[in-house]
């Protein structure tokens, strides 16, 4: 997954995660929710995607989809 635009999670004032334009992130799913997670620079938890009813890929509004070794400003 690549960033598209920098995200910062919140929840009572601490910082729960922060992701950077253009950081690529190795998401992996969560066989039980069947939502993908990676995480950020400092080891924190990042919310990636999802797959819906129909098994796609339904990723968070920061995040594209990249393959594996390709140039960074090529998407897939």
């Amino acid at each position: 997954m690549r960033c598209t635009e920098r995200s910062q999670r919140w929840c009572a004032g601490e910082m729960l995660c922060a992701v950077y334009d253009g950081e690529e992130l190795l998401a992996e799913i969560h066989e039980e929710s069947e939502e993908y997670y990676s995480t950020d620079s400092k080891g924190r938890e990042v919310y990636v995607g999802c797959l819906d009813m129909n098994g796609t890929l339904e990723l968070d509004d920061c995040f594209e989809l990249v393959e594996e070794g390709a140039d960074k400003r090529d998407a897939v």
